[in-house]
């Protein structure tokens, strides 16, 4: 366990960056993400699957039993549609999900397959208890603050996005 008080781990971004609130907050975003990622990736056992491809399935099944536009896809999960197509193409190889023709032929619904359902219903318990272990540490109100917190800065970063196009 790291025993070095928060200050101390970030001394030496200090000395490089200065103590600028707004750049420790990025460094300290991106550097939980660093330490997050491979849990997710590592998390889905046996069943080979990232976790760009866990949150598909995810929300894909959020969206039963009448699927989801690739393109609502894309805006759920925050990748492009280049991503969303060659996700989408594994988890289709795998059996995972199937694609579908929509009422306006430039668009394709996905929907899970049964292979999907049934592969969720044997991987979300343990990455559930996984998630919990990995934020242990936070109390529930610190949860619940951090939650709001991040949903705030992503909010006004999407606004910022859209303004920008």
């Amino acid at each position: 366990m790291d025993t070095k008080k928060p200050d101390e781990e970030l001394a030496y971004v200090r000395a490089g960056i200065g103590s600028d609130l707004d750049t420790m907050l990025v460094f300290n975003l991106l550097r939980t993400h660093r330490h997050i990622k491979p849990f997710l990736d590592a998390g889905q056992g046996n069943e080979s699957l990232t976790a760009a491809q866990l949150n598909a399935l995810l929300v894909l099944r959020a969206a039963e039993p009448a699927g989801m536009l690739m393109s609502e896809i894309g805006r759920k999960l925050v990748v492009t549609r280049s991503n969303v197509t060659g996700l989408v193409d594994r988890l289709e190889r795998r059996g995972l999900v199937s694609r579908a023709g929509h009422d306006d032929r430039r668009a394709t619904v996905v929907r899970l397959t049964q292979q999907g359902t049934e592969l969720l219903g044997r991987i979300v318990p343990a990455h559930a208890r996984m998630l919990a272990e990995l934020t242990a540490c936070l109390t529930d109100r610190q949860k619940h603050t951090l939650i709001r917190l991040l949903t705030t800065l992503r909010r006004s970063l999407r606004r910022r996005g859209k303004e920008a196009q």
